[in-house]
């Protein structure tokens, strides 16, 4: 699969978790790591033999956040990680040293450090697989879509993450002019998990293409 489709199913795999055929919301938790196949094995060491409902095994995830709750920097190390088979955590085990497994990951502000990567200004230049940062990187999001007219202009931004107001979701972002950033008055941010959208918008920093990720978009 292409870097573009292994990144939108990644996403996916915490958006629209199942199991056994089964929608299953993930909760938020700081500092929260587990994969999508580790929350499918502590599902069915749970389970065991016996058949479960769909409120069943929701009711046990949303109870042991300890097991299934899932960070922002959780979700986006292991998306970008997996979908650029490894380059990501490669890259950051070369600049901090030692082994940076999913458990003990890279931090929010780390994954959206222009240190690390290239700060996009204009969102006509921002591609799958940037990270947005909020918050001052004590948050980070990632895209998985841009979407365009029949010009080639963008007309919205797609983007995943998980925190405590919407555990791992999606959102979007209008673009109403995008030769300006994504703070800029002309873009409008839709957020279903937010009664306000638009708070994501004045605590937006900047965003950034990582470096292990540019030879993939």
């Amino acid at each position: 699969m292409s870097f573009l489709t292994n990144l939108n199913v990644k996403c996916m795999e915490y958006t629209q978790f199942t199991y056994n055929g089964m929608s299953i919301k993930i909760p938020y938790r700081l500092k929260g790591k587990a994969t999508p196949e580790e929350m499918r094995e502590a599902i069915s060491a749970w389970a065991g033999t016996q058949s479960k409902t769909q409120a069943e095994v929701q009711e046990y995830v949303s109870a042991n956040k300890k097991i299934f709750g899932l960070d922002c920097s959780g979700f986006v190390y292991y998306v970008l990680n997996e979908a650029t088979g490894g380059a990501v955590r490669e890259y950051f085990e070369a600049k901090k040293g030692g082994t940076l497994s999913y458990a003990y990951g890279i931090l929010a502000s780390e994954l959206s450090n222009i240190d690390y990567g290239t700060k996009i200004t204009m969102a006509k230049d921002i591609k799958p697989g940037c990270t947005i940062q909020v918050k001052k990187g004590a948050h980070v999001m990632v895209v998985h879509s841009v979407n365009k007219n029949a010009e080639g202009v963008v007309t919205s931004i797609v983007y995943a993450h998980s925190d405590d107001v919407g555990a791992s979701h999606h959102g979007y972002i209008n673009i109403g002019d995008e030769t300006k950033d994504l703070n800029h008055a002309s873009q409008t941010w839709r957020d279903t998990a937010y009664t306000n959208p638009a708070y994501l918008q004045t605590v937006y920093t900047h965003t950034v293409l990582l470096k292990p990720v540019q030879d993939f978009v």
